[in-house]
């Protein structure tokens, strides 16, 4: 039997992440053709094509993934993290695969065109602006007022969000914004630089929701719930499955439908973030057209009822001390129950990529 094969546009960082997602492809029957700046030695075994090359250089990239993809016999292509989420997709038009369309993978990498996206539908977004300028942040200061934050469009993985407060000296804070994203800190923000968004801080409590999109059909695989540190934004604890009641769910759900389609995706994964504020509302932090990383597609959904020791943490309650929502145990209150690790590779997220991998076919 012939092995398929498809294209992996970049790996993350986080070697026990690669490994998972590369055996999981393999486990669908894939070979892996991976377009990267370099092959994490742990996973070389599990390459069988590669092409090295700047991924930052987008022309230069786009041109070894097609070299890549002609060579390879590939038929799709996936990415695992922001920086190739509009390459995978500019590839994907070129080859004639399904994929979320070019235009769409930019409303999910700009922050500032997903929100406006949605302008239309405000009950699902914090009230924004564009800011490019210091006359830009004065002004959305002025009209959107306190608390709110300052936060760069084409950022990833909570970088260089700032808070602001009332009485903030803006002219430093858009210097330090500045500062905080120029090329020369992290070549990420080159796709979108000098622009920020600025909006109203919400409340609430974190959420992520992770799913993928086949022929404009939303799956979504589970909700999960995060803390996150402040004034950074860090997140220093995630569960799943979530401990929102079913009412809050719901909402969530139609929040992450409305978002899906005012974006545009189709035929990707997507990781979305949320607050739900003390009203019961859901309100769009972001969405990205890629799975979710922080070990959440890769080891932690789904979680298993017992979890062995392993390295890495994440909180569940015993079998006993579970409530339930439809059916799945769910912890009450953050920070209850014992800590325990997950085991290593989750049988249910493996599950959830291979799916992803067979509807992208």
């Amino acid at each position: 039997m012939v092995r398929r094969t498809i294209v992996f546009m970049g790996t993350r960082r986080v070697p026990l992440e690669v490994q998972a997602a590369l055996l999981s492809a393999h486990a669908a029957g894939y070979r892996v053709a991976l377009v990267t700046g370099s092959v994490p030695p742990i996973s070389e075994n599990l390459v069988d094509d590669v092409e090295i090359v700047d991924i930052f250089d987008r022309p230069a990239a786009l041109q070894a993934a097609m070299a890549l993809a002609t060579r390879s016999g590939a038929e799709g292509v996936v990415t695992w993290t922001d920086i190739g989420v509009e390459l995978a997709a500019a590839l994907a038009e070129r080859c004639g695969w399904p994929g979320p369309g070019t235009e769409a993978a930019h409303r999910a990498r700009n922050k500032h065109s997903m929100r406006a996206a949605m302008a239309d539908q405000p009950q699902f977004i914090p009230r924004f602006r564009h800011v490019r300028s210091l006359s830009d942040l004065q002004s959305a200061y002025e009209e959107i007022g306190t608390p709110a934050v300052l936060k760069p469009a084409g950022g990833s993985g909570s970088r260089s969000i700032l808070q602001v407060e009332d009485g903030a000296d803006l002219a430093a804070l858009y210097a330090h914004a500045s500062r905080l994203t120029a090329t020369g800190i992290s070549r990420l923000f080159a796709d979108y630089d000098g622009e920020f968004v600025y909006e109203e801080r919400l409340g609430g409590t974190e959420h992520s929701v992770e799913g993928l999109v086949s022929d404009g059909k939303v799956h979504i695989a589970g909700i999960t719930d995060k803390w996150v540190t402040e004034p950074y934004y860090v997140e220093y604890e995630q569960v799943h499955p979530t401990a929102l009641p079913a009412a809050a769910q719901r909402r969530v759900y139609d929040l992450t439908e409305a978002v899906v389609k005012a974006i545009g995706l189709n035929w990707c994964a997507f990781h979305l973030e949320c607050r739900v504020l003390p009203d019961g509302s859901a309100k769009l932090l972001e969405i990205a057209a890629r799975p979710a990383g922080g070990y959440i597609t890769s080891h932690r959904n789904s979680l298993p009822r017992k979890p062995r020791s392993s390295g890495n943490r994440a909180a569940a309650r015993h079998d006993s001390d579970a409530e339930s929502v439809r059916g799945q145990p769910r912890r009450t209150q953050p920070g209850t129950g014992p800590i325990r690790g997950l085991r290593r590779s989750g049988r249910g997220s493996r599950h959830l990529w291979n799916r992803a991998l067979r509807l992208r076919a």
